[in-house]
């Protein structure tokens, strides 16, 4: 249980951030500062996705398909980001009780 509620939180901040970072985005580049991570996983996610699939999303494919990978990506290492430390926290805050 400890794991998906983790997911969840991890998700729910990653969407959160994203909103942040639009809003942001007027007094310095924090839209950069999401999606920089996301360098890491779309090579990965990149491979896993066929082509097919984005095709279908973004017809046209060329630069939304490839905004729709990075933001995808970006997405995916906030969320583990944020639910790998909720989590943490989590077994530690249990462990201090016992």
């Amino acid at each position: 249980m400890r794991f998906f509620r983790s997911v969840v939180i991890g998700a729910v901040l990653a969407i959160a951030g994203f909103a942040l970072a639009f809003a942001l985005a007027p007094f310095f580049d924090a839209v950069i500062l999401y999606i920089t991570p996301a360098a890491i996983l779309v090579p990965v996610i990149g491979s896993l996705i066929p082509s097919k699939v984005v095709y279908w999303l973004v017809p046209d494919g060329g630069g939304p398909a490839g905004l729709l990978l990075i933001m995808i990506s970006a997405f995916f290492f906030w969320t583990i980001v944020f639910g790998v430390v909720h989590f943490s926290w989590l077994s530690l805050r249990d462990r201090r009780k016992h």
